[in-house]
């Protein structure tokens, strides 16, 4: 039978064991730091090349930006390249699959205060650092959308200036790497800002902006057909989104009002669903699936915080 002094010199033991191995947790928790960005941004770009994830210009509390962030997500980490980049946001960028990021559209500063719609398209060579320009855009817009696809880079949509005021397009360019020259595909369906991604051999348009409203479309472009599909519309209006493939799923992060948004569709049931995975509030972020994880990168608060360097990750 235990007594009353032995009793109270076990209950001593086991909270003190319980002490250390809540302090043990801590720490261990502690010594595993979240990835975030060097500079906190928006209307950037995020590609990877399968390695490391790239983070592009966009806008910055200094300004403008024009450096690179290159993360290795497996070892935390962070090269910035400074002052490498055309100062611009609002753009689109593709991987080459080889060891090139192209680097087109958007918005560009031109001195201090002036804008111009930007037509030069950049390439980054992520072996050498340096960059060099392709065949000029023919046609630059703002927040458009560009894959990679069979040695081609297509660009979709966008905003342009015509008669001094926003107007939404439904152009698609087709840049042919190999060749260095620029074509087009058939025109999407629905004139947008826009976000896409590729799956199967196809690409799937997601949403946008039409410079009057926001919104829920969702559309597959067969590149050897040359021909639009319309599919299930989502069940919500968005813009200024992000958007990913993983799998059978594609899955759609933030919209310009509903910072929250956060919607998947299901390539083999066809479906829209409203998901919850802890997703943090913002629009104008970027996304980008590496290996099984994937990246929800800056953004925008709006009046809350013009500025975020989250770098959100997520097993989907």
């Amino acid at each position: 039978m235990l007594t009353f002094k032995t009793s109270n010199f076990l209950y001593f033991i086991i909270l003190l064991s319980t002490l250390i191995t809540g302090c043990s947790s801590k720490l261990a928790v502690q010594e595993t730091e979240p990835l975030a960005l060097t500079t906190a941004r928006y209307a950037h770009a995020v590609v990877n090349d399968g390695k490391n994830l790239y983070v592009l210009a966009g806008s910055g509390k200094t300004g403008w930006l024009s450096n690179i962030e290159i993360i290795d997500p497996n070892s935390g980490n962070v090269e910035v390249i400074k002052d490498r980049l055309i100062r611009r946001r609002y753009f689109s960028a593709a991987w080459d699959g080889n060891h090139s990021i192209y680097i087109l559209g958007g918005v560009s500063l031109v001195g201090n205060d002036k804008t111009k719609y930007e037509k030069r398209v950049e390439i980054f060579n992520t072996i050498t650092h340096e960059v060099t320009f392709a065949e000029q855009l023919p046609l630059p817009t703002r927040i458009n959308s560009a894959v990679l696809l069979n040695g081609k880079i297509f660009v979709f949509g966008g905003a342009y200036q015509k008669n001094g005021r926003l107007k939404a397009g439904r152009i698609v360019t087709v840049l042919d790497i190999a060749k260095n020259k620029w074509g087009r595909a058939h025109d999407m369906p629905t004139a947008k800002e826009t976000r896409a991604v590729v799956k199967d051999g196809s690409i799937y348009v997601v949403g946008g902006y039409n410079e009057a409203s926001p919104l829920n479309v969702f559309e597959k472009f067969d590149p050897k057909l040359n021909q639009w599909q319309s599919l299930p519309p989502m069940p919500v209006k968005v813009s200024a989104h992000s958007v990913t493939v993983v799998k059978d799923k594609l899955f759609v992060f933030g919209d310009y009002s509903n910072l929250n948004s956060t919607y998947s569709y299901d390539f083999k049931t066809h479906e829209w669903e409203k998901i919850d995975i802890g997703y943090k509030a913002s629009r104008h972020n970027a996304a980008t699936t590496l290996g099984d994880t994937t990246y929800v990168i800056g953004g925008t608060k709006g009046d809350i915080a013009y500025h975020l360097d989250y770098i959100q990750t997520f097993k989907l």
